[in-house]
């Protein structure tokens, strides 16, 4: 019988049954040398690249080559004619030539070209796989391209599940600062209604040109919320202290005769009593720099959860407020919830209702949910600084 020798290949057999000749070229890309990545179509990762380009330092007639060069990829299914996504099995290594890219990158010089292929090298995005002349050109086994040389984009699909998730990052953030900054618009005309000093306006005209900035950071924006809610808050501890009595502290059924002539504005508000005695409750302990050392303990002591994480009692404002915003993280409560709480409640029932929710840990699923609607159900007016606020 006779016998003749012939190629794998050549009797149609699978080619990953085939032996793989030694690559001919060293220093071309090719399918075998490169290296594994999750498949990503090329419409994401481009989405994901236009997102963080910013933040790589690429300027956007850089990125327009980056669309030039994923465009260059055999992505494109022959029957459907639908993109497939980009993977380990697609050739990496772009041959166009730079006539080409510069078509698909809407028209640049190859001048820019380079320049924009140099700074994309610079950054670890693309790798250069030259020839011996410089030429970019494809390499042929079996009527089929197995490598070639010219711009190898395995670096840039290495980091294609990285740049997504950092995109996604930079999206979420870009939601939040657009909220931040209709919250900044409706605090700063607040701000604007009030009698405030010039140094204050100064600042108030100085929030109106950075939020104009579209290089505004999220931190930013964040200490212009807190700034204005202090300056509010500031304001009305100054409007409470004016219509309060210099009475340091209330004792517990104490009778006191309201004075009309001391206030007028403070008059409108007292019941009708025809002058007569009116016996007051004792109100919570609130944090006020008219309370005691001893009553701040005290309360703090009755919350019995909260002094767990934070044993010493805080003697400061500023010491309150840092505590309720920390512990309102674990809570996982908003810090815009926090700010409307102390403004509404005052910092004493802010205090308690956190309190609440670590003790009802299990039983409250959405901690920031519970203290809005603690809030809602409260009939109160704006409160300042350490002040409760008046229950109906």
């Amino acid at each position: 019988m006779k016998q003749e020798q012939v190629a794998t290949l050549a009797v149609e057999a699978q080619e990953n049954c085939a032996l793989q000749a030694p690559i001919a070229f060293a220093g071309m890309g090719s399918i075998e040398q490169q290296p594994s990545f999750r498949p990503i179509t090329r419409r994401d990762l481009m989405a994901a690249v236009n997102t963080v380009s910013k933040g790589l330092g690429l300027r956007a007639a850089s990125v327009m080559v980056i669309d030039a060069l994923l465009s260059c990829l055999p992505c494109k299914d022959s029957k459907s004619g639908l993109d497939r996504p980009i993977s380990p099995l697609t050739l990496l290594t772009v041959y166009a030539s730079n006539n080409t890219l510069c078509f698909r990158a809407k028209g640049i010089t190859e001048r820019q070209l380079r320049r924009h292929l140099e700074r994309l090298e610079q950054v670890g995005l693309i790798q250069r796989k030259d020839s011996a002349n410089g030429k970019r050109f494809p390499i042929h086994r079996g009527g089929k391209v197995i490598g070639a040389f010219g711009i190898d984009l395995s670096p840039l699909l290495t980091r294609a599940e990285e740049l997504v998730a950092l995109a996604q990052e930079r999206r979420q953030e870009a939601d939040e600062l657009r909220g931040l900054c209709s919250y900044i618009q409706k605090l700063r005309m607040e701000c604007l209604n009030l009698p405030l000093g010039e140094d204050v306006s100064t600042f108030l005209e100085g929030t109106r040109n950075i939020m104009r900035r579209a290089s505004t950071t999220l931190m930013q924006a964040r200490a212009i919320v807190d700034k204005l809610t202090d300056v509010l808050m500031g304001v009305d501890q100054a409007n409470v202290e004016g219509i309060q009595s210099p009475v340091a502290t209330i004792e517990p059924k104490t009778t006191t005769t309201y004075q009309p002539q001391q206030n007028l504005d403070h008059t409108a508000k007292m019941p009708a009593t025809d002058g007569q005695n009116v016996r007051h409750k004792e109100p919570q302990k609130s944090y006020t720099k008219k309370t005691t050392p001893e009553s701040n303990t005290e309360f703090w002591n009755s919350l019995t959860i909260l002094t767990e994480f934070y044993p010493n009692t805080p003697r400061t404002e500023r010491a309150m407020v840092q505590i309720i915003f920390e512990f309102g993280k674990v809570l996982r409560i908003a810090q815009v919830t926090l700010r409307k709480a102390i403004s509404t409640i005052g910092y004493a029932k802010t205090l308690i209702a956190q309190n609440q929710i670590a003790a009802s840990a299990e039983q409250i699923s959405n901690p920031d949910a519970y203290l809005t609607r603690i809030i809602s159900a409260t009939k109160h007016v704006l409160v300042g600084h350490g002040q409760l606020s008046k229950s109906a």
